[in-house]
């Protein structure tokens, strides 16, 4: 990759610079610092990787989600299918997360197909509301953020020194996720380390672009190769624009995206 002079990392490059959640990655390093649906997303693909929620992928060919959201798109979700099948303690915010899917797509299977359509339901987009706002504590509970401290990287919404320079050691952390040199050079090794890296990608949004240059060898892989993390935004975006106008200024950041409406919303 340009720009990079391989001669000055060592093996540590591939290791986390922290032990901080997906979650917390994506939202300290975001511009507005907020909660957003990514922090859900992440949850998912998590489960996803832990087999806490089965995935089966009925395509074969890598997909990229269009600009503008089509039927082609939707028709790619129909044959992805999630199956929550958690077993054992689980984090409140997974919890959460589960029973969220649970409450939106009234069962435990369901493809994103079904969970598109739902999502543009006014009832079922209510209570999406309602259990995000619930997962958002949670997330904020178990690490102790506020939205304008954590830890001693981020105080009064803004990093630290400390934070600084960590933000400079994930920068480095990133530019090995997307760098074909640097990942042929520090290969994860093994397929849940590979996984892991994929995960880290969709935390700055570089996942698609991290995949390219690994393997495509477990059903986390695949989904993303599907474009599931952002099929997976967009689907959760998407219910909160179709949250009742009277519910919302509640203090939810949205960031919603108005092209990638789903198709036969209201």
């Amino acid at each position: 990759m340009l720009g990079i002079n391989k001669n000055q990392y060592d093996e540590n490059i591939k290791n986390p610079p922290s032990d901080d959640s997906y979650p917390m990655i994506s939202i300290l390093f975001a511009k507005n610092n907020q909660v957003s649906v990514n922090a859900l997303s992440l949850t998912i693909l998590d489960l996803i990787n832990k087999d806490q929620i089965k995935c089966d992928v009925d395509l074969d060919d890598s997909y990229e989600v269009s600009k503008k959201l089509t039927h082609q798109d939707m028709e790619v979700m129909k044959k992805i299918t999630l199956r929550i099948s958690n077993k054992g303690e689980l984090k409140t915010s997974e919890t959460l997360a589960i029973n969220l899917l649970k409450n939106m797509n009234k069962n435990k299977k369901f493809n994103l197909k079904f969970m598109a359509k739902q999502s543009n339901i006014t009832s079922i987009a209510n209570k999406f509301e309602e259990d995000f706002k619930e997962f958002v504590k949670a997330i904020k509970n178990e690490n102790g953020y506020d939205g304008e401290y954590y830890k001693d990287i981020l105080q009064g919404a803004k990093l630290t020194s400390k934070g600084k320079e960590i933000k400079k050691e994930w920068k480095g952390f990133q530019n090995y996720l997307k760098s074909k040199d640097l990942t042929e050079k520090y290969l994860p090794v093994s397929v849940e380390e590979n996984s892991t890296q994929i995960i880290y990608g969709a935390c700055f949004d570089i996942e698609k672009d991290a995949l390219d240059i690994r393997e495509n060898n477990a059903p986390l892989t695949d989904f993303i190769d599907k474009d599931g993390y952002k099929l997976l935004n967009i689907i959760f975006n998407n219910a909160l624009l179709n949250v009742n106008t009277k519910r919302k200024g509640t203090g939810i950041f949205y960031g919603v995206n108005d092209k990638y409406t789903i198709p036969g919303g209201g």
